[in-house]
């Protein structure tokens, strides 16, 4: 199994759900590829940290105990004028509103848990493709300083044109650029010098993309993400998470 069929399974493999042939495959690609693998322990302490820390809400004693009434009030008797009793029709319409209020609560809770989850596997995913364009020494398809260079490279070969600036007056000097992918989706990697250290910039079309977190520490990395004009862009090193907000202050500037 190669490393991008391991990407698009991992997840699943991590939450229980691969069946044993599959799981023993991605082990045994994990075993021998240091990328994956931190991409797997990514996503195992996400895996870990969401079970830990989402708040679980009990039910009041109260709400609990009107529930349990409302549907154990018995079937009404029709009233010689074939109406049911006022306080009946009441417990059932306050029964289905309970009811419909808590399908929804469920509902949105379902929808914020999923979005944090594809959030938190897309910036573990982007992470690991940082390191590995640092570990296979490809940091870049082509190699250049010269934004001329860099952009027009990208044409044909994704659906959209990214924004590329050098911004060596800020500190971070355009080295070049590649193409890359994040959640099975094709992205441009942007690649920036901060002395000793790389930047990856990931730029991909947002779509239906999730929402991600403004800022996130994982493993020793920072990613710093944001969306402007379509596109979503995410940063990804080891420097430190202030100056990399420098980074993107500083691009975010020159796109404006």
């Amino acid at each position: 199994m190669d490393c991008e069929a391991t990407r698009r399974l991992v997840e699943a493999d991590v939450d229980g759900e691969l069946d044993l042939v599959r799981h023993l495959e991605i082990e045994t690609h994990l075993a021998g590829c240091s990328a994956c693998a931190g991409l797997a322990a990514a996503l195992r302490a996400r895996h870990d940290a969401l079970r830990e820390r989402l708040v679980r809400h009990r039910a009041p004693a109260q709400l609990a105990a009107r529930i349990a009434d409302a549907l154990a009030v018995p079937r009404p008797m029709a009233t010689a004028a074939g109406r049911r009793p006022e306080r009946s029709r009441l417990l059932v319409l306050q029964t289905i509103a309970i009811a419909a209020l808590l399908v929804l609560a469920v509902t949105l809770g379902y929808q914020w848990g999923a979005s944090r989850s594809r959030s938190g596997s897309l910036i573990a995913e982007a992470v690991a493709q940082h390191v590995r364009s640092l570990q296979a020494d490809h940091l870049t398809d082509v190699a250049s300083t010269d934004e001329h260079t860099v952009k027009p490279w990208f044409a044909g070969k994704l659906a959209f044109s990214p924004p590329v600036f050098d911004l060596a007056a800020a500190g971070f000097p355009l080295i070049g650029g590649r193409l890359d992918r994040l959640d099975d989706h094709p992205a441009a990697a942007l690649v920036f010098r901060r002395r000793q250290h790389a930047i990856n910039l990931f730029v991909w079309l947002q779509n239906d993309r999730p929402a991600l977190a403004a800022r996130e520490q994982r493993d020793g990395f920072t990613a710093l993400a944001w969306t402007a004009q379509g596109l979503c862009f995410l940063a990804v090193s080891e420097i430190a998470a202030p100056e990399l907000t420098v980074f993107a202050e500083a691009f975010r500037a020159q796109a404006r």
